[in-house]
């Protein structure tokens, strides 16, 4: 708070003072105040009578001197109003603050194709994990030429309509990498309605990148024999893969494989494995034979991209050439009944070829090689797409039950399909068509439709095309072929991958 004295106050205390203390000489304003105590001490003790007129004459001096110091205090007091008042600190109780902790946490979750778990510090935490859902939603329709069928066995298959929902392929993929950047890994939990198995490991490896040219796989991985069945089915042009590459495709098999790139524009896809077909087998139901498959391709202009749509609106002209090659050897088990690998080869009528009496009276076959060569060739640009594959396949060193030799069979094949946006990255119409031809017969295929992509993007696509089926060779659960089957199939789906 502001100082604040009062004239008369001060006057009338000077006046005490001189009175009480005497005759002396008063301090002059701003001189020690030392003086003045030890003044007044000394004429206190002294106490000697003091004459008359000098007394007057002092006591005139302090009058002088109290109106000085008057002044003076006037002055002082002016000086403080102009001031900021003065304040007292106040005290206040401190509050209760939790000390402090680091954060104790490595990795950040991000969203980078699949919900991502990554390292700060990828030096400290070497670890990285990515989980993501596929779904496959279909509706499928089939209206059939005819109730039956008759195979090259001599047996009536019965063909039946079709009006049902399925999830014919769902999945739970984890991925990423441990310990170093370069080891990867890859995990595919496959869940379905439509497989005799609804739950699943489908693919799954351990990976290492050993060059910007070689990555090392083990585990369990597709046969790599043919373009549209390496490429998933996320991005096939249709609903799903075409009639001919379901009858010839390889499929999944332990093993170990090698991915990279012989040069800037040519990659290669190497794989030794168990078999032809041995996904769901244990180890009691494999041959000795293993299967031995690579695919290789060429772009020379510009990167073809993934899948066959020109979703990416390639501005100038990309283009694919490849060429696999599969080879095994397939032979029964010691109680000579077929192995399992084997069930999925079929004859070009639809007939499973170790069916008895599917190529001679009273053989059933008990072994044989097989060797399948695929060419495929595809262009991109401004949203157009064509993609083709050819499929040649041989039989040979085929061996009946009863030890007898059976002639080597020949089978061919092949696929186009086209597409068009007509509403750029967004709305794409389809045709396709495709073919199998062998000594037992053949069938054929012609499909028209489109595909919706949601969001400018893969990862969300509806789909719809209309079949129309002669003879098909081809059987699979999941594409909804049925051998022997005519007909026209609907198929409208939702894919979708995040």
């Amino acid at each position: 708070m502001g100082i604040r004295w009062h004239h008369s106050a001060i006057h009338w205390f000077s006046v005490l003072a001189l009175t009480v203390i005497g005759p002396g000489t008063a301090p002059i304003a701003g001189a020690e105040t030392d003086d003045l105590v030890t003044g007044s001490a000394s004429t206190q003790l002294s106490a000697e009578p003091i004459a008359e007129g000098a007394g007057q004459s002092e006591l005139s001096d302090a009058m002088s001197r109290i109106r000085e110091l008057e002044t003076l205090v006037a002055a002082l007091q002016a000086e403080s109003l102009n001031r900021a008042p003065l304040t007292l600190p106040t005290w206040e109780e401190p509050r209760y603050q939790p000390p402090s902790q680091l954060d104790p946490s490595t990795h950040d979750g991000v969203y980078d194709s699949g919900w991502t778990w990554r390292p700060r510090d990828p030096e400290a935490s070497p670890f990285e994990l990515t989980a993501g859902l596929h779904n496959q939603f279909r509706y499928t329709g089939f209206a059939r030429d005819e109730a039956t069928s008759v195979d090259s066995a001599g047996n009536v298959r019965e063909i039946n309509n079709r009006n049902d929902f399925n999830i014919n392929r769902g999945r739970l993929v984890f991925s990423g990498y441990a310990f170093d950047e370069d080891l990867r890994f890859y995990s595919n939990i496959d869940y379905s309605t439509v497989t005799s198995n609804p739950i699943q490991l489908l693919l799954g490896w351990i990976s290492f990148r050993m060059s910007d040219r070689l990555s090392i796989h083990l585990g369990l991985g597709k046969l790599p024999g043919t373009w549209e069945w390496t490429e998933t089915s996320r991005y096939t042009l249709g609903a799903d893969r075409t009639m001919a590459t379901t009858f010839f495709r390889p499929s999944i098999t332990a093993g170990m494989w090698a991915k990279g790139k012989l040069t800037d524009d040519v990659s290669y896809h190497v794989l030794v494995g168990n078999g032809f077909n041995t996904l769901s087998l244990q180890a009691s139901e494999l041959d000795t034979q293993l299967a031995y498959s690579a695919l290789s391709w060429w772009e020379p202009l510009e990167e073809f991209g993934r899948g066959f749509s020109d979703i990416e609106n390639h501005p100038s002209l990309a283009i694919r050439l490849g060429q696999g090659l599969t080879q095994t050897g397939n032979s029964s088990s010691s109680n000579a009944d077929p192995a399992a690998e084997q069930t999925v080869i079929r004859l070009s009528d639809g007939t499973r070829l170790i069916e008895p009496n599917a190529i001679a009276p009273g053989v059933t076959v008990n072994a044989f090689d097989i060797w399948l060569y695929s060419a495929h060739f595809g262009v991109k640009r401004r949203g157009f797409s064509f993609s083709s594959e050819v499929f040649l396949r041989w039989l040979r060193n085929i061996e009946g039950d009863n030890g007898t030799m059976l002639p080597s069979l020949f089978d061919h094949g092949f696929f186009v399909q086209g597409g068009a946006f007509v509403i750029p990255q967004t709305l794409e119409l389809f045709a396709r068509a495709s073919q199998v031809n062998g000594e037992y017969g053949s069938g054929n295929e012609v499909s028209a439709g489109f595909n919706w992509h949601l969001f400018n993007q893969r990862s969300a696509r509806f789909t719809f095309d209309v079949t129309s089926i002669d003879d098909s060779p081809a059987q699979q659960s999941r594409t909804g072929y049925v051998a022997g089957e005519s007909g026209t199939l609907f198929r409208s789906q939702l894919w979708t991958f995040f």
